[in-house]
Order: structure tokens, then C-alpha cells, then sequence
């Protein structure tokens, strides 16, 4: 009976000989992930040092063949290789957004990691995942969780692929549902009259020391945001070549947003900056929109002061040329608003608008001008809907009438 051959990526035993006084030679066969067999060496002053040396070479020789993607997972593997290679093969994809990759990395790198990458694979079970969902929960980390759960879920699914996992455990955990959610936050009519004069009032302001004060452009944002419902990220990543204003009904195009991605220097340290993604959020998210005189007008102001908008020419640059920081503007707005007792957030306004269009209009409507899949998501989460029900006088009017008529004697005659 012939030997059993070796796993890809496994060594087999490690035997070391002595050559010379005092040299060792320790060899072992490897088989790479190809299948392929290879007998590699190492030489040390004796047989435990030269042993440690090869054994160093054979998992330099298996992490190589990890990073070429060609790994094999099985049971006993740590969950916290797989979450490496699960990274890895997300990237090889070249499907996932850098803002997705930087999502999935948080929730490994925050949740993941720290509750379940000491344990094997086959250590994951249901149990393992219901405590992680439940802790999080339990914590109101609602939004958390569901990430949590979808990137587990993921995960998990790739060691069924590779057999070292005879089902997926996160589809037999709880399900995370969230609270159901209070009332939508909007702003009242006489809120955004104060509002507005409240930001202008900020950016008219006395620079604190001397010098020439940085312009925020925090009117026109705010502006262009409760006049198109627009995410923040859309908003900052808008280019002039986004916007026509010169035609009889003027319109933005929404092409992208406002992402952060990490690089590394050849220094190995890893730096974060904000970039514009030539793509917004969804491809639901990618659409044209009509705009009212008021926005007309913050655009043409913002474009007319002649900022350097870098190479994609965007409407509401930094100062020095690069995509504006969300957090930034978050910032400012809020000690824009001290004093004036309005509670509010860039979001919000995309809450108002939607509330205004879906109430004067129809859910369609809003559920388009903010860009979502469906109408179920503008629903739940964006439009503050009106208790009153619809003035519906004349259809009723309308209904008893035709059963009167019909119930005449001339009707029933005929």
C-alpha cells in the first residue's frame, strides 16, 4: 500500500543529518497547492537549529501559495486565517466598491476577530454566532449586527465552498431585527427659513484669528442638499460637469461619491484619504435630477468663486483641491446651528424632502429623486407620513350616487 499522499500545502516529517562536524542539512517533502512536490532544504549549526530554519522556509512556501489565492480551508483552520483569505478573494474580485472593502474590514477587524478568530472553523456554530448577534444587540447595535451577521454569513459560505463546513451556521442563527423606529426626524417650514440664515450668518463671520478666514461653502451645501435630497457623499463628489444650469430646466446628474480608502507607503503604513468613487452608492443611485432656482443659485455661486476643484473639477472642493470631508461638514453645520435649537443632520434633509414629495406627490416620486431600489426602503426609513387621510369627499359622493341611481325604479325598469 503505497503512502498516503499529502495535503496541498502540507510538509510531511522533518529529518535532519549531519554532514559535517558540526553542519546539519534538515529536508522534508512539500507539495505546493498545485500538487506539485518539492524536497527543500536548510542548514543550520545543529539538527534543532537547521529543523527550524526549514520550518520557517515551508511556511514562507505555504503562505506564498495563500497569497497567490490557491489556499485550501479546512476544519481546523482558524477563523482568523479565513477572514484573511476571505478579504483576499473579495479583493481578487474587483466587484467590491474600496467603501465596501473598508465596511467589511471594520466589521471584521471590530466585531469578527476579537469574538471568534481564536476558534476553528468547525468551532463555529450556531451558538458561537447566536452569542456575537445577541451581544450586539443587546448593546442597541442594531445596524451592527446585521452587518455583522451578512459579512459572517459570507464568510462562512466560502468554507462550505472549500468543504470545511458541511453548512452554512449563520443561516440557522437569530435573525437581527431592528426596533420599530420612531417617527422620521424633519425639518418644519419656519426650521429651514431659520436654518439657512443661521448658516450664512456662520460662514459671514469674523475670522477668529488674523488671516483670511478658509471658505466652507457650507450655504451652497446646504442648500443643494434640501433641494435635491442628495447624500452627503453625493453631494461633495458632484463635478461641474455634473450640472447643467444654462438649459430651460437645469438638472445634476448624480455619478459618484465620497469614499475613504487606505493606502500603504513603501513604508508599509497603511494611510487613509478621501477619494471620489466614479460610481454613488447603488446603481439605483445613479440618476438625474431636476433642480429648483434656489440650488441653481448656490451652484453658480459656488462654481463662480473660482476654487481649485482638482482634477475632477468638483463644485465643493477642500481647500486644497481634494473631495470636501463629510465629518467636516457634520461639524460645521453643527456649530452652525448652536443657538438656534434646531436638531439636525445632513441626512435630515434628505428626510424632509422625501416627506414633502411623497405627501404632495406620490411614494414613487420620492423613492426615485433619492435613488432607492424600492419604495419600501423610502417607507420605512425617510418619509414622516401624514396620519390624515386624503380628501376623498367627491370620489365617495361619486359612489353613493351611482348605487342611488342604480336603485331607482326607472333603473330597475330597464
Amino acid at each position: 500500500m503505497g503512502r498516503e499522499a499529502l495535503e496541498p500545502g502540507r510538509w510531511g516529517k522533518i529529518s535532519s543529518t549531519e554532514f559535517k562536524p558540526g553542519k546539519w542539512r534538515a529536508q522534508a517533502w512539500y507539495r505546493d497547492f498545485a500538487g506539485h512536490y518539492h524536497r527543500p532544504q536548510a542548514r543550520g549549526s545543529s539538527a534543532t537549529g537547521a529543523a527550524r530554519t526549514l520550518e520557517n522556509k515551508l511556511h514562507e512556501m505555504r503562505d506564498a501559495g495563500l497569497v497567490g489565492g490557491s489556499t485550501t480551508i479546512e476544519p481546523a483552520t482558524p477563523m482568523s486565517d479565513v477572514f484573511d483569505q476571505w478579504l483576499q478573494e473579495k479583493r481578487a474580485e474587483a466587484q467590491v466598491t474600496s467603501q465596501s472593502l473598508n465596511t467589511y474590514t471594520s466589521t471584521l477587524e471590530r466585531e469578527l476577530r476579537p469574538s471568534l478568530g481564536a476558534l476553528r472553523v468547525r468551532e463555529v456554530t450556531p451558538v458561537a454566532v447566536n452569542r456575537v448577534l445577541m451581544a450586539l444587540s443587546a448593546a442597541g447595535k442594531h445596524d451592527t449586527a446585521r452587518q455583522t451577521r451578512n459579512v459572517l454569513s459570507q464568510i462562512m459560505m466560502m468554507c462550505v465552498r472549500y468543504g470545511a463546513a458541511p453548512f452554512n451556521p449563520v443561516r440557522d442563527a437569530v435573525t437581527v431585527r431592528k426596533p420599530k423606529r420612531g417617527a422620521v426626524h424633519t425639518l418644519k417650514l419656519d426650521e429651514i427659513v431659520q436654518l439657512r440664515a443661521a448658516v450664512r450668518r456662520w460662514e459671514a463671520r469674523p475670522p477668529a484669528t488674523r488671516g483670511k478666514r478658509s471658505i466652507t461653502l457650507l450655504p451652497q451645501i446646504v442648500d443643494t442638499m434640501i433641494g435635491t435630497g442628495l447624500r452627503i457623499g453625493e453631494c461633495l463628489a458632484l463635478r461641474q460637469s455634473d450640472v447643467d444650469l444654462d438649459t430651460e430646466v437645469p438638472t445634476l446628474t448624480v455619478t459618484g461619491t465620497v469614499v475613504r480608502v487606505e493606502e500603504t507607503t513603501p513604508a508599509g503604513i497603511v494611510k487613509g484619504r478621501l477619494a471620489r468613487q466614479a460610481k454613488p452608492k447603488s446603481d439605483t443611485s445613479r440618476r438625474t435630477i431636476t433642480l429648483p432656482d434656489f440650488v441653481v443659485t448656490a451652484l453658480r455661486e459656488a462654481i463662480g468663486l473660482g476654487l481649485d476643484g482638482g482634477p475632477d473639477k468638483l463644485v465643493f472642493p477642500s481647500t486644497e483641491g481634494t473631495p470636501r470631508s463629510p465629518g467636516r461638514v457634520r461639524e460645521q453645520l453643527r456649530q452652525a446651528r448652536e443657538g438656534t435649537g434646531i436638531k439636525v443632520t445632513p441626512h435630515d434633509f434628505r428626510r424632509t424632502i422625501a416627506t414633502r414629495v411623497a405627501n404632495e406627490t406620490t411614494i414613487g416620486n420620492a423613492t426615485a429623486l433619492l435613488g432607492h431600489a424600492d419604495e419600501g426602503t423610502t417607507v420605512r426609513h425617510y418619509v414622516d407620513r401624514t396620519h390624515v387621510a386624503p380628501d376623498l369627499r367627491i370620489v365617495i359622493d361619486q359612489l353613493v350616487q351611482q348605487a342611488e341611481a342604480e336603485s331607482t325604479p326607472e333603473a330597475n325598469s330597464e
